[in-house]
């Protein structure tokens, strides 16, 4: 028996249908990005979560005819098999999955996983939003990717790796696992014997990075929900404690993270190009940004990458949310009331951004009486002071208050991603080559596009550093 959130019963078939048709959304939100599954267990607790209704039966009780009904309908739909999408946690799709019903080629592999890797491809190629139309190739999940290799050194190994560099070029979304460094390094033409350190040194600018994705005796490692941030922090009583002394950050670094799946074998996995974000990064965490999501390589020692990011990210938001070390707030303020805008990178504290950036946001949002000055909201928690020049840009003028503006989230975040532009003359501009085909974006946007924007109190928006911020690309 099946039970609503106010605890009354639901009859069995009916909760069945309930949790089938969420199943349903949820499968075609998973095939938009291009080699992503969804496990039982993650599916099970999504469709109860979504409907309200639970049960505590065990999951491999009920979830099973779920996915039936769900696969009947993508079936009766004419959509590709979306049940292709779920996996168990060992990465396996499971001899059932042959009975489901499906629209698919008849023609198809008879191994399950197989033919459960090109259905999936069918899903992403009708829905994946990362994908474009014809492109992407059957994958089997990582895991039983590496459980179907017999030995790092076999034949089969060889043959593999082969494929890939002959390929050249490794995307994010390839989601292809390595066992182990030597045969990341053959990408790019180094032949080991044998690897376990941390980086491989590339050129003067570029490494190869392994960093473990989840805890472990010396580091805290976490990658952000999109795949776009690494966040590493050093465990105390760890080996490596003094890295986190070094006054200059990693450049590029081709990473692949260390993925410790349960079950199954662990492997690494290509996350990206990133590079570190000095504004974000203290002595207790380093932060980077990932920079390109794809690499290409000969297999000889050429390899490229064409970075997706320009700018780094201001990220006003998150350093007002940041801690702050009161005697340097102190300090800063003196500063500020002395007409001294400089702040430095790091000052012997873990908390500079934040502790500046209170002084700052104070000055910026008392100029403009604690209003948006694009949209004229004035909930304080809607607020953000937002910088004009980047904070990473100049040192000189950090806590320059005519170098910043009291925008909303909303306006702070289109100005910092690039979608709103701030003319010189005060007046706002989105830049619509930017938005494709998002209709609600374009909605909101539309609402703040050629503005003026509110003149404050006193220290106004300098033009000239307004001008700058277009000329760096921001």
């Amino acid at each position: 028996m099946a039970y609503s959130s106010d605890g009354s019963e639901i009859a069995h078939a009916d909760a069945l249908k309930l949790w089938a048709s969420v199943a349903h959304e949820k499968l075609i939100e998973v095939a938009h990005r291009y080699n992503d599954v969804i496990t039982y267990k993650d599916l099970a607790l999504h469709v109860q979560d979504a409907t309200g209704v639970e049960t505590d039966q065990l999951i491999t009780n009920w979830i099973g005819k779920v996915l039936e009904i769900a696969a009947q309908r993508a079936a009766d739909a004419e959509e590709p098999p979306l049940t292709s999408l779920c996996v168990h946690a060992d990465g396996s799709i499971g001899l059932g999955y042959k009975r489901a019903p499906k629209f698919a080629p008849e023609s198809m592999p008879s191994d399950v996983e197989e033919m459960a890797a090109e259905h999936r491809l069918l899903c992403y190629r009708r829905y994946a939003t990362d994908l474009a139309g014809g492109e992407g190739r059957p994958t089997l999940t990582p895991q039983i990717a590496i459980q179907r290799r017999t030995s790092i050194v076999s034949e089969g190994d060889a043959i593999w790796l082969d494929e890939v560099i002959a390929r050249g070029r490794l995307s994010v979304y390839d989601r292809i696992p390595f066992n182990t460094h030597v045969q990341v390094a053959k990408l790019f033409g180094l032949d080991y014997k044998g690897h376990q350190g941390a980086t491989i040194r590339l050129d003067e600018l570029t490494e190869v990075w392994f960093p473990k994705t989840y805890s472990n005796g010396d580091w805290e490692n976490s990658l952000s929900a999109n795949g776009e941030v690494i966040t590493m922090r050093h465990v105390p009583g760890g080996k490596y404690g003094e890295v986190m002394e070094s006054p200059r950050l990693r450049d590029d670094v081709i990473t692949f993270g260390h993925v410790k799946p349960r079950p199954g074998s662990r492997y690494y996995e290509f996350l990206g190009v990133f590079r570190g974000e000095p504004s974000l990064s203290d002595n207790t965490r380093w932060v980077h940004q990932r920079v390109a999501e794809t690499i290409y390589f000969d297999g000889n020692g050429d390899f490229s990458f064409v970075s997706t990011i320009v700018r780094p990210s201001q990220d006003d938001q998150a350093a007002e949310a940041a801690d702050v070390d009161r005697k340097l707030v102190a300090e800063y303020q003196k500063q500020y009331n002395a007409g001294v805008y400089f702040v430095e990178d790091q000052v012997g504290t873990t908390r500079v951004r934040g502790s500046a950036q209170r002084v700052f946001a104070k000055a910026v949002k008392d100029n403009y009486r604690w209003e948006c000055a694009v949209t004229g909201i004035s909930t304080p928690a809607f607020l953000v002071a937002s910088h004009i020049v980047p904070w990473s840009a100049d040192k000189n003028i950090r806590i320059d208050p005519s170098n910043g503006i009291c925008l909303s989230t909303f306006v702070d975040r289109a100005f910092d991603a690039g979608f709103l532009e701030i003319g010189p003359d005060g007046r706002t501009l989105v830049r619509w080559d930017k938005v494709k085909g998002d209709l609600i974006l374009k909605t909101e946007l539309s609402k703040i596009d050629d503005i003026e924007i509110a003149k404050p109190a006193a220290n106004p928006p300098d033009p000239a550093k307004l001008a700058r911020r277009i000329e760096l690309g921001f």
